[in-house]
């Protein structure tokens, strides 16, 4: 299991971008919508509900969104929003039909998926894997600066980037998110994937293979324990 939520502060959010995909809505109409429920709740007339001779509390918007940002691919900072679970309900709530019930059981799924994962966090056993990973990362790292300076000598000009470019690599096998928030059997898969990567590397190097091949071999192995894994999840 490795959730989609961001934990701040022990409370979960989903990225705006990700709810807009999972409601099929474009991402600018879902922030119209989300500053228009801001709005709401945040004018003093408005944000307040009268029962018979009593006032309820102003709401505070920031318990359902919070305002964030993100680069696009221009590199520009783009608006976004930080979604807790009663925003996911406040949102669900504006849906009908079958997207409302899709979208009410993915985010309910992935919000009981991380306080699973925030009861493992308190125990021994997923401290000692989340270390270990760590000190698996060093290696791998302390593997990919020699590769580097092997394809360096094989005259590469962009040697440096492989260490983006193989993290890039494994997150991606590995679906990694965030590896503070993720389960001991995914991070049991983590482990695995890097000490595959590091092997491969390893080999490559003391058999004199030209680097290009050495990330080439690497990428296909993982690639393949990748769909073997996903072969034994569907059985």
């Amino acid at each position: 299991m490795n959730n989609l939520i961001l934990v701040k502060n022990n409370i979960g959010y989903f990225d705006s971008r990700q709810v807009a995909k999972m409601i099929d809505k474009r991402h600018d109409h879902l922030i119209r919508d989300i500053e228009k429920y801001i709005k709401v709740l945040t004018t003093p007339k408005l944000g307040t509900l009268k029962y018979k001779n009593s006032t309820s509390p102003k709401l505070d918007a920031l318990n359902f969104f919070v305002k964030s940002s993100y680069k696009d691919s221009k590199g520009e900072k783009r608006t976004c929003y930080l979604i807790s679970k009663m925003g996911c309900e406040f949102i669900a709530n504006k849906m009908t039909g079958d997207k409302g019930i899709l979208f009410t059981a993915m985010y309910v799924k992935q919000f009981n998926e991380m306080e699973q994962i925030q009861m493992q966090k308190k125990t021994k056993q997923w401290q000692e894997l989340r270390d270990l990973s760590k000190v698996k990362t060093k290696f791998l790292n302390d593997t990919i600066k020699e590769f580097i300076e092997y394809a360096k000598a094989q005259g590469s000009t962009h040697a440096q980037n492989y260490y983006t470019i193989f993290h890039k690599l494994i997150n991606s096998i590995t679906a990694t998110y965030d590896r503070n928030n993720t389960d001991m059997e995914h991070l049991n898969n983590i482990l695995f994937i890097i000490s595959m990567a590091d092997k491969c590397i390893h080999e490559g190097i003391a058999s004199q293979r030209p680097y290009k091949e050495i990330y080439s071999t690497c990428k296909d192995r993982l690639k393949i324990i990748q769909i073997w894994g996903a072969l034994a999840v569907a059985s």
